[in-house]
């Protein structure tokens, strides 16, 4: 299929045969729909990453829907096609489906199968000129147990943010009466995909008393909102120190 200077229409007989062979190939009997494009292409850099229209590379749209998923696409500046496949959401952040990405020259690059924004199976990949190179096969579970340090979205406890917390501790993990400590601990913990806490240390006090104290705070906030990377709950490692 040719990369042409112009952007295709939304009309279902307008769809790419890439797409239609592709949601064929993988057995879809969905119902095809047409749909108003948005008014503001969605801009990528050259590592598809959101950026200004100005810094762009590629651009992406909306341009229709099977069943409840968004098909887009996406073409370099001139208007030639880079990508398409389907979304599960209209700003066309979390892949789902079946994709095909094409060389310059309009030549198929690569095509599989998207899962919650990860590639999944194997994937077929071509040279410039067609020929095929080798498979590659991703596994999506891999991905799904990453540990991530930060996040688009970042867990948040019942306390609040992480000002918050840092003071909501401080105030429950001193001794209400008597002696109130001086030192320095650093809690490091994992906030899990359902908002509870693992692996949850605290290092570096002097006092094993008030470590176990700030553990039992931060155990209290139980759950947390977790956090969030396009659109999904992931993994998060938080480290905080707190100075008492």
């Amino acid at each position: 299929m040719e990369g042409s200077g112009t952007k295709p229409t939304t009309t279902v007989k307008t769809l790419y045969p890439a797409l239609l062979i592709a949601l064929l190939l993988a057995g879809s009997s969905g119902t095809l729909v047409a749909h108003a494009q948005t008014p503001e292409p969605i801009y990528l850099s050259a590592l598809l990453e959101p950026t200004t229209r100005k810094q762009a590379a590629y651009y992406r749209s909306v341009e229709g829907k099977l069943d409840e998923l968004f098909i887009g696409r996406t073409y370099t500046m001139d208007g030639k096609l880079k990508a398409e496949g389907t979304y599960m959401d209209e700003q066309l952040t979390i892949e789902h489906g079946s994709f095909v990405f094409f060389h310059a020259n309009g030549a198929v690059e690569s095509r599989g199968e998207y899962e919650l924004g990860n590639k999944t199976g194997e994937w077929e990949r071509f040279g410039p000129q067609g020929q095929a190179l080798a498979v590659k096969i991703y596994n999506p579970e891999v991905l799904a147990n990453i540990v991530h340090t930060r996040a688009q979205t970042m867990p948040r406890s019942q306390a609040g943010d992480e000002r918050e917390l840092v003071r909501y501790i401080k105030t429950n993990a001193q001794p209400a009466q008597g002696k109130r400590h001086k030192d320095e601990v650093t809690a490091s913990f994992i906030v899990e995909k359902d908002g509870s806490l693992s692996d949850l240390k605290v290092t570096e006090g002097r006092d094993p008393k008030l470590n176990d104290r700030v553990a039992e705070v931060i155990r209290s906030t139980e759950p947390w909102s977790p956090g969030m990377e396009r659109g999904q709950p992931v993994r998060v490692h938080v480290r905080m120190p707190i100075q008492f």
